[in-house]
């Protein structure tokens, strides 16, 4: 897959190329190079405000950290898509050009986000409603930049208004180098089944490249999106948060692999982001790593609650100690985990 400049290439030649969505509370610049140095092609930014862009707050700077930036350029891991969204179109390209000046090697407009309070703001998937709008925001972004433009987007307002191939032509008319559809409509969310059948057109008319996006659950799934629809790469969202190891091919992980990647994770997001914050942040991720291993149920509450880097070392040693089978329970999100999981992310 080609974007700009850029030539992305699967992991394994049996696999599609898979990226990381770009997920609001999730991708920081730890579980993006975590993902990265599991064979993520592109790894996204969670989307940013551009409003919020050239604000001094601690939250404001942290989003804008993007501290992994050099490490791509250096090594040619991975590339860094910065997502912007917003209502107000200078402000969209002005903030391109931060990203640009921070390292950002593709900047990503978020056009599908579903929430009612960023669409009744005119952001978000609201650009779908008016194509013109739609246009002018990309192509003034592209003049800001030198970097590529790409686009993540929905199949339209709802079925009786699907206007993806529309949009599209419009995205690369105005210079956008390639388009990930999320195929779903704003009215669905996350709602319902995703329609790949939109995505296979979309594939038939574009001249540039197209990302897939939806029901992405495991590699099988990967593989047949691809096969279905003709995609250039495949984008992972919520999938990739229990299991990252799926851009190496692998739908998980040993035990012991899965505690050394909690560690590092825990140990980067507290020097980060300070141990008490770092911590409430990553349990999210730790109680889908060990969802299914053995003494799950118990042991996985402890992680939900447990505050401090040590106790939670502890925890995951008595974890890689342990030998009993997983019991059905413990293949089951508890509504604590489910509460933690709705933290969110809009990929």
């Amino acid at each position: 897959m080609q974007i700009g400049p850029y030539q992305l290439s699967p992991y394994r030649p049996d696999m599609p190329i898979l990226t990381l969505a770009p997920m609001a509370g999730v991708g920081n610049w730890v579980f993006r190079l975590i993902c990265a140095r599991l064979g993520a092609g592109l790894v996204g930014v969670e989307f940013i405000n551009c409003r919020s862009i050239g604000i001094r707050s601690r939250k404001s700077l942290q989003m804008l950290d993007f501290s992994d930036a050099q490490i791509y350029a250096d090594t040619g891991l991975s590339l860094l898509a910065a997502q912007i969204y917003g209502n107000d179109i200078d402000l969209i390209a002005n903030g391109a050009r931060e990203f640009e000046r921070r390292g950002a090697q593709i900047v990503d407009i978020n056009f599908g986000c579903s929430v009612p309070r960023i669409v009744e703001k005119g952001c978000g998937a609201a650009y779908l409603r008016d194509l013109d709008r739609l246009y002018t925001a990309v192509q003034r972004t592209v003049e800001a930049v030198s970097v590529p433009v790409i686009v993540k987007t929905r199949l339209g307002w709802d079925d009786s208004d699907i206007n993806i191939l529309e949009v599209i032509k419009r995205c690369e008319d105005a210079g956008a180098k390639a388009v990930a559809i999320h195929a779903r409509t704003v009215v669905q969310k996350y709602k319902g089944h995703a329609n790949w059948d939109w995505i296979a057109r979309a594939v038939e008319t574009s001249s540039i490249p197209i990302i897939g996006n939806g029901d992405v659950l495991d590699l099988a799934s990967a593989r047949r999106m691809q096969r279905e629809t003709g995609c250039a790469a495949v984008m992972i969202g919520r999938a990739a948060m229990a299991n990252p190891w799926i851009f190496s091919g692998r739908d998980g992980a040993t035990l012991s692999e899965r505690v050394e990647l909690a560690l590092e994770q825990l140990q980067l997001m507290a020097d980060y982001k300070g141990e008490r914050v770092g911590v409430l942040e990553t349990r999210k991720h730790l109680a889908l790593y060990f969802k299914s291993l053995p003494r799950a149920s118990e042991l996985r509450q402890q992680l939900l609650t447990t505050t401090t880097l040590a106790g939670l070392a502890d925890l995951l040693a008595a974890w890689n100690e342990a030998d009993a089978a997983p019991t059905e329970d413990d293949l089951t999100l508890s509504s604590t985990e489910a509460e933690a999981l709705a933290w969110g992310g809009n990929g």
